[in-house]
């Protein structure tokens, strides 16, 4: 018979280790920080070590503490892909794929594309989420690097370009530029360099881009373009549609690129699924195409 620890105990000394906050687990368990504490300090006392530092800033791992950590993530992770591939033999051979990407991305890029996905991979039941977490499957990412503690590939560059209603087709760019605010998106409450990056491409001053609206979402700037409420640098994959129907027309051909993209990140846990190679073989096809001109 085997001689282990509480499980709870573990399980709860796990999720608090990732989180490195009782309070963050406790939310991810669905318990007290109370219970989570408690849990601990059993563990603790089962082992006979200290497997947390406490102090006024926080918890930080011992030693020993991350030790256990490392042996537990790998026990847990084997479980999980034991424990979710029966699951996959009880629902008929489907398999669940949980992809989380940045919210106008999922809207504007990935949603029309489903369709194609489904065709490609039938066999899979896709949850697309918006929200960052540790379990997805696969995530991507806006960003200008790779992920350093996962298999990250780059899909594409932004290819950004300056557009507006129809209204303001055929007018001179710098009168407009004079005129109407510069519609600004925000990253980390600051603003990316969409607008400096193009005005470079273009051999503009910058200060056409100094005065303007900020917004927290790219998918909100392309909304007040459209309404006429100024003048927006977005990347061309977001506003295909617009585009397409005349929502929104390019005022210049002039185009910069970069320095961010968007990255597939695959946790090294799960880069061997089926489903998920099949999902990361479709998105580089899209991808590709994304990145002609």
């Amino acid at each position: 018979m085997r001689r282990l620890p509480s499980l709870t105990a573990l399980r709860f000394f796990e999720e608090s280790a990732r989180h490195m906050s009782f309070n963050k687990s406790a939310a991810a368990l669905c318990v007290t920080p109370g219970a989570v504490s408690r849990q601990i300090r059993l563990l603790e006392d089962a082992l006979g070590t200290k497997l947390f530092d406490r102090d006024h800033k926080g918890i930080r791992l011992t030693k020993q503490g991350a030790e256990l950590l490392a042996c537990l993530s790998d026990a847990f992770d084997s479980i999980e892909r034991v424990t979710r591939s029966l699951s996959t033999v009880r629902r008929g051979e489907r398999k669940r794929l949980t992809v989380s990407a940045p919210p106008t991305f999922a809207t504007r890029w990935l949603s029309p594309r489903l369709g194609s996905l489904m065709d490609a991979v039938p066999d899979i039941d896709l949850s697309l989420r918006t929200d960052v977490a540790d379990d997805r499957q696969c995530s991507i990412r806006f960003g200008y690097e790779a992920r350093a503690d996962h298999r990250s590939e780059l899909l594409f560059i932004e290819r950004h370009v300056l557009v507006g209603t129809m209204k303001f087709a055929g007018q001179p760019v710098e009168a407009l530029l004079e005129r109407l605010p510069a519609l600004h998106v925000l990253h980390n409450d600051t603003r990316l360099t969409l607008w400096p990056n193009w005005l470079d491409a273009a051999g503009l001053p910058r200060t056409f881009g100094e005065k303007g609206i900020e917004f927290s979402t790219l998918d909100q700037a392309i909304h007040a373009a459209r309404a006429g409420s100024g003048l927006a640098v977005v990347d061309r994959n977001m506003i295909a549609d617009e585009l397409h129907d005349g929502a929104l027309v390019l005022l210049s051909p002039v185009e910069s690129t970069g320095p961010y993209g968007y990255w597939l990140d695959i946790a090294p846990s799960f880069a061997s699924e089926d489903s998920v190679q099949a999902f990361a073989e479709w998105l580089r096809g899209e991808g590709a195409k994304a990145a002609q001109p």
